[in-house]
């Protein structure tokens, strides 16, 4: 099974700005380069373990939110996805 850097990189942005940091910010905050997390974001790099934990805890979301269409079992994710944008059309 192969990763999809991209999505996961589109998710972190997403609540990177959901939690109001920059890239510089929440770089220092889990103690990376903000070109790495640039690189993370773009989905141009591969993403540690460490860093996915790091992340989840620094914006407050499950690993699960950033690796959703990575995990077999992440329905409930991908509803409350799916909820969150049919709100957003109301």
């Amino acid at each position: 099974m192969e990763l999809d850097y991209k999505a996961i990189g589109k998710r972190i942005k997403i609540a990177r700005i959901k939690a109001d940091l920059t890239q510089e910010k929440l770089a220092e905050i889990i103690d990376i380069s903000p070109t790495h997390l640039s690189n993370i974001e773009t989905g141009t790099t591969r993403v540690s373990l460490t860093v996915i934990v790091s992340l989840a805890n620094a914006l407050s979301v499950t690993a699960d939110d950033l690796l959703c269409d990575s995990v077999v079992k992440a329905r409930v994710q991908f509803e409350k996805d799916l909820a969150d944008i049919l709100n957003d059309l109301r």
